[in-house]
């Protein structure tokens, strides 16, 4: 792949914008409540040629941007309860192109995994940040893998929280563990649901309570399912089923197993014993890669719900080991 050239930069505010990217910020301030105090947060819009990406900064410390699952989300679900990073760290949120307050066009010269890469990197160089760690939960966790691949030298560290597999080796068993997760009353909702006029219309209250279903089997606790932010934005209720569609276009099988030796990044996989994903594939997954670790937390799929002071304490020992 050849590398790109080196961007001439215009100084806006503290900040040296790429001028190749056609960047224009809009910032503006808001308040976002913690379990444990008000944090500012700093939210923008990042323009570029081909989309408009919606970003949340707050918290200090080194920087974290956090990579969204789906494909077809957007970071609303991960709120508030990653926030309590930003204690340590300064937490980029984003979402996705085409998802949440971001937008793009759905078709496949603007919905494809290049330009989902590429948005993260137009993220770092606007912000400023010369390095930066990546938190990638569930399907993000692919796009974190790929960015360290294409973009090692401003990758510090990658966090893989709860990641889905690199290939499908492991898919029988994921597939035979979500059977048993499944409750004939979860299969006809989502039966009726899926059905529904509000569904193929792309009505968010259906779309949301159709994930509520689906995530609720994936919880260590499935009545804790109402503690995650499923309440999803129209854009993202609507565009999510198409966004998912050309993104799997674009990435095609993925099979990424033999790739992994060669990203050397620090990288600590983050595992839900309850998950629907098995232990052994987190397993597979950290000793493939070059610098890999795992810890497997008492939750889910969402540990930061079920799990938080176990998840913040591993990630908080990750960062300290990666300083010595």
């Amino acid at each position: 792949m050849p590398q790109p050239r080196t961007p001439r930069v215009v100084a806006v505010g503290r900040h040296a914008l790429p001028l190749t990217l056609a960047l224009t910020l809009t910032l503006a301030l808001a308040m976002l409540p913690t379990d444990a105090a008000a944090q500012r947060a700093r939210q923008g819009m990042l323009s570029l040629e081909t989309a408009r990406i919606y970003y949340e900064v707050l918290g200090t410390g080194e920087p974290i941007i956090v990579v969204h699952g789906g494909p077809g989300m957007d970071h609303a679900y991960l709120q508030p309860g990653l926030d309590a990073l930003g204690t340590r760290n300064t937490l980029v949120y984003y979402d996705q192109r085409g998802t949440g307050r971001s937008a793009a066009s759905l078709d496949s010269a603007t919905i494809n995994v290049d330009a989902f890469v590429e948005d993260i990197d137009g993220l770092r160089q606007a912000l400023g940040y010369e390095r930066v760690s990546l938190l990638g939960h569930s399907w993000g966790a692919l796009l974190a893998l790929e960015y360290a691949a294409r973009h090692p030298e401003a990758t510090r560290a990658l966090i893989l929280m709860n990641p889905v597999e690199p290939g499908a080796r492991f898919r029988e068993v994921q597939e035979e563990r979500q059977r048993r997760a499944r409750t004939a009353e979860d299969s006809t909702e989502l039966a009726t649901l899926t059905q529904s006029e509000g569904f193929a219309a792309g009505d968010p209250a259906t779309v949301s309570q159709v994930y509520r279903v689906m995530y609720r089997q994936t919880l260590r606790d499935r009545t804790r399912i109402d503690q995650l932010d499923l309440d999803l934005a129209e854009s993202t209720a609507k565009n999510g089923p198409e966004v998912m569609r050309l993104l799997g276009a674009s990435m095609g099988e993925v099979d990424w197993w033999d790739r992994l030796p060669t990203i050397r990044t620090p990288t600590l996989v983050l595992h839900g014993r309850y998950d629907l994903v098995p232990s052994s594939m987190s397993q597979a997954l950290a000793s493939g890669l070059g610098q890999g670790r795992v810890v497997v937390l008492e939750s889910g799929h969402f540990p930061y719900v079920e799990a938080r002071d176990a998840l913040l304490s591993a990630i908080a020992s990750f960062f300290v080991d990666l300083s010595r």
